[in-house]
């Protein structure tokens, strides 16, 4: 890889991740920018489809940034979250920062959900084809955002509509989850092959995440607004497929209104790791050790996203083993400040 000069050891020490394994200390991405850089604007909605662009658009950033330990400078091509909506019908929205899907189903019949627009899944293997090569191998390639069963359904028909069927006709939302979940399997099979050989195995771009084999997030954005019987009974036989699917399962945890659903998440026996948001407005990373610690009790892995001023307080209280951070530093003087308090203050703590 062009873009790291330590591509290996931070293969090792992902794996060691994954799989628990004590390290001198947690495993860490340190992302700092270079004096006078900023951020390439790349002018149009969802420019990943002008493979051209991305490319160059992506080598600046790479070039204008420290990547430093664990962090993985690579291209996650985004054509929207819950993508395989789009593959079923829905109409995808391009705006600048995001993507959404247009509801397509205006009445719960689960008749009508099939892998009915192939051409969407072709037209985005094929940029990501093209990305992998102009990448030349300098760079990975991650797969795309297909996660969330139920949040493409919920795309589908309309998030208000989903959670009223949930009441109304709880068998359309089990059956149009049954439906989805073939398509993910053989969309997402063919991008893991796709990608493969040029990332030397599974890469999961936005968390700066590698795995051997395939590894991609599990999600349900959608449970923030419903209640832990209703999370057993719709998600997770879906979460649970899907970890017999993936050979690294991380669940994708989005807002403290999910910790209702802890407790289910973590007994899910294959369930690697669970990643930890700090969503806006709610309170940092390190208010919420206790569901953090029982994350890493219950032999899961952890994957977090703190400020700065948290790292210390929450290598105080959680174990260095199975632990990844992502961090922000403003300059080279700051990232060394953060690399001298992990180095002290990782603990395996079992």
């Amino acid at each position: 890889m062009l873009y790291t000069d330590h591509w290996n050891e931070i293969k090792e020490r992902m794996a060691a991740f994954w799989e628990r394994e004590p390290m001198d200390r947690c495993c860490a991405g340190i992302i700092v920018p270079k004096p006078g850089y900023t951020d390439p604007d790349p002018g149009v909605p969802n420019y990943y489809f002008d493979t051209k662009k991305g490319d160059e658009i992506h080598r600046l950033r790479f070039q204008g940034q420290e990547y430093l330990w664990e962090s993985i400078p690579s291209v996650f091509p985004y054509f929207g979250t819950s993508g395989i909506a789009e593959y079923a019908g829905s109409k995808p929205v391009y705006t600048p920062r995001t993507t959404w899907f247009e509801p397509c189903l205006d009445e719960p019949d689960p008749e009508r959900i099939s892998f009915c627009c192939p051409e969407a899944f072709g037209r985005q293997k094929a940029a990501i084809t093209e990305l992998i090569t102009l990448s030349g191998g300098d760079y990975p390639v991650s797969v795309t955002d297909n996660c969330g069963i139920a949040d493409a359904l919920a795309a589908m028909r309309g998030g208000e509509n989903l959670m009223m069927d949930m009441v109304t006709d709880p068998e359309f939302v089990t059956e149009g989850i049954r439906r989805l979940m073939p398509i993910y399997k053989q969309t997402q099979e063919e991008l893991f092959s796709l990608t493969f050989e040029n990332n030397e195995g599974s890469i999961l771009s936005w968390m700066h995440l590698w795995a051997p084999r395939r590894c991609a997030q599990m999600q349900c954005d959608l449970s923030v607004m419903i209640s832990n019987e209703m999370f057993n009974r719709f998600i997770m036989p879906e979460l649970e497929e899907l970890t017999e699917f993936l050979d690294y399962p991380l669940y994708h945890l989005d807002g403290q209104e999910q910790i209702r659903h802890l407790d289910s998440l973590l007994s899910l026996k294959k369930l690697r790791a669970i990643q930890w948001v700090p969503v806006v407005s709610q309170p940092p990373t390190s208010d919420f050790l206790p569901q953090l610690q029982k994350i890493q009790k219950a032999g899961k892995s952890l994957m977090l996203f703190p400020q700065a001023n948290e790292v210390e307080k929450l290598l105080d209280n959680l174990s260095s083993r199975g632990l990844h951070m992502i961090i922000g530093a403003g300059n080279m003087e700051e990232a060394k400040e953060l690399q001298k308090i992990i180095l002290t203050h990782s603990k395996d703590r079992g």
